[in-house]
């Protein structure tokens, strides 16, 4: 598996099995994303990582995830239920005029747009178990030397 050169530090703060808990800073593009702090523009990022470098608490680590595995994780978390959401109002919103209800087009789409939406984090939800063994989870992969 082939990582990226550049990769982010952060301190591991705790250690259970063969994963880090990791404290980081987040990057200006992650900052700007916002996407996994819920709301909360902070600047710490706590994750967990495998710990490959067999990191204790209080190790600087070097994160890092495979290029083709971080792509492959973003399209499921975000492509694939934008790709359901308006696969569903398309739906909804075309086959309410098929069957007659020119009216209903719009509430309908919209609402065949979230069931599809909804459907899809479902899915995600209940394969989630069989994508932890695969690699679309960070790496720390190195400790740093302060």
């Amino acid at each position: 598996m082939k990582y990226r050169k550049r990769g982010e530090v952060g301190q591991v703060i705790d250690v259970k099995q063969n994963i880090a808990i990791i404290s980081m800073t987040r990057n200006e593009a992650c900052q700007q994303c916002g996407a996994c702090s819920h709301g909360h523009r902070s600047e710490e990022m706590i994750l967990e990582a495998k710990n490959l470098c067999n990191a204790k608490v209080g190790d600087k680590v070097v994160i890092d995830l495979s290029s083709s595995d971080f792509l492959k994780a973003t399209f499921i978390m975000y492509g694939l239920p934008l790709i359901l959401l308006f696969t569903g109002f398309i739906i909804g919103y075309y086959g309410s005029y098929k069957l007659g209800y020119t009216s209903l087009q719009e509430p309908m789409g919209v609402l065949f747009g979230f069931l599809f939406m909804t459907f899809s984090y479902f899915w995600i939800r209940a394969n989630e178990e069989k994508w932890e063994g695969q690699n679309y989870r960070p790496v720390a992969v190195k400790i740093v030397e302060e």
